[in-house]
């Protein structure tokens, strides 16, 4: 007998949710089934993948969202409202004003979603923790490192994950978050300062801190256009998109670090792999793991496995044009990408946020740790802080 795990989206169970936000929950259900039924198939086959362990063996992968999303339409086309929508709230179907604040009516949902059925790996083989050490973040980063190298530079390979997936991955990738998320930025941090500011008076009374949600919205469609490759582009590769302690299944024995395994696609798509380096680290590790160096160490760790990797399917006749990631520029993307991840933290989740609300969730391990844990929100602040002024100094810089 096998044990097997199930994974169900029953869309008429979000019927509560506006337009804008049950699309993305839709998409991600399609995104995933993709990912097992098409993605992954042609990654085993191109030679690139060098473990079969990558992800759980999957038995069954489909999605229906006839009606709702087109199948050419990408993830990223978010001004798309289907027609049935238009006909449901519009009189005599001609309304064209319906936005993605409307919701949908569950008898238009009834039937559609998705279903996987994947190997279960078992709870005696492996484990799942958060927050997480840093040799098991080091673990896990070299898994996304064999993702990452089986996708990088190759258009070919890309240019399917980007029509099939999304041509810009990621579940906090600007593209596909609610308008309002941006636009309500600024109050956004006025809310969460005016929380917090007590634990740490001299942090938040900083100039630079105190200007910190304009200065996200101001820096934001600069940061998401650059950490955003298209699929023929530079660095490009395919991403996780949601890459936090809890989607990766850590082995028992901590030595094969090779039998990592990853899980949960619904928001893979073309990206820089910094990205989810960024996600990672933000997620799982505690803010003492980052300092004296600590931060850089696992960004180093994670290009060692990923030049490791890419070597190792590099075909011997063309090792002479090989270009490795350079540190500098990697460590770059890697700033940039963690201000991207801010902009999603302060704008999805720390519009509401509260001692109160983190207290409720400090054992929450599925819970990003930057907004359940005090003291890694505080240290998260002072990293953006300083990142952020590096990309406003360069930004200055090129436009002298």
């Amino acid at each position: 007998p096998s044990e097997l795990f199930v994974k169900q989206v029953d869309a008429s169970h979000f019927s509560h949710k506006a337009w804008a936000d049950l699309r993305r929950t839709l998409l991600y259900s399609r995104t995933e089934a993709r990912f097992y039924g098409e993605i992954l198939p042609l990654l085993r086959s191109s030679g690139k993948l060098t473990t079969s362990h990558l992800a759980p063996d999957c038995h069954l992968a489909e999605c229906n969202l006839d009606g709702l999303v087109g199948e050419e339409e990408t993830a990223t086309d978010v001004s798309h409202v289907p027609s049935a929508l238009l006909a449901a709230n519009g009189e005599n179907g001609t309304n064209t004003t319906i936005t993605g604040d409307d919701k949908v009516s569950p008898d238009l949902l009834r039937g559609k979603g998705g279903a996987l059925v994947l190997t279960s790996l078992g709870s005696d083989r492996y484990f799942q923790k958060s927050p997480l050490s840093p040799h098991q973040a080091s673990t896990c980063l070299a898994a996304v490192a064999r993702l990452h190298a089986a996708c990088w530079e190759d258009a070919s390979i890309l240019s399917v994950v980007a029509s099939r997936l999304s041509d810009m991955g990621g579940s906090y990738n600007l593209a596909v978050r609610n308008p309002k998320e941006l636009k309500n930025m600024v109050a956004s941090w006025e809310h969460f300062r005016s929380q917090f500011r007590g634990m740490n008076v001299e942090l938040f009374d900083r100039e630079s801190v105190k200007n910190l949600g304009q200065r996200v919205y101001d820096n934001a469609e600069y940061i998401s256009e650059a950490v955003s490759p298209k699929h023929t582009d530079a660095y490009a590769t395919c991403v996780h998109g949601d890459f936090k302690a809890m989607n990766v299944f850590l082995p028992a024995d901590e030595s094969r670090s090779e039998d990592a395994v990853l899980i949960d696609f619904a928001s893979a798509g073309v990206g820089l792999g910094l990205s989810d380096v960024a996600m990672h680290v933000a997620h799982a590790l505690r803010p003492e793991d980052l300092e004296n160096g600590g931060e850089e160490a696992l960004v180093d760790q994670y290009l060692t496995a990923l030049d490791a990797e890419r070597r190792r399917t590099t075909k011997a006749e063309d090792l002479h044009s090989y270009r490795p990631y350079q540190r500098e520029l990697a460590m770059k993307h890697y700033k940039l990408a963690t201000v991207d991840y801010f902009r999603f933290i302060l704008g999805r989740f720390w519009r509401v946020a509260s001692p109160e609300t983190f207290e409720k969730r400090k054992d929450s391990p599925n819970s990003t740790l930057v907004n359940r844990n005090v003291e890694a929100a505080l240290a998260f602040v002072e990293r953006v802080d300083r990142y952020l002024a590096e990309i406003e100094i360069e930004q200055m810089n090129l436009a002298k």
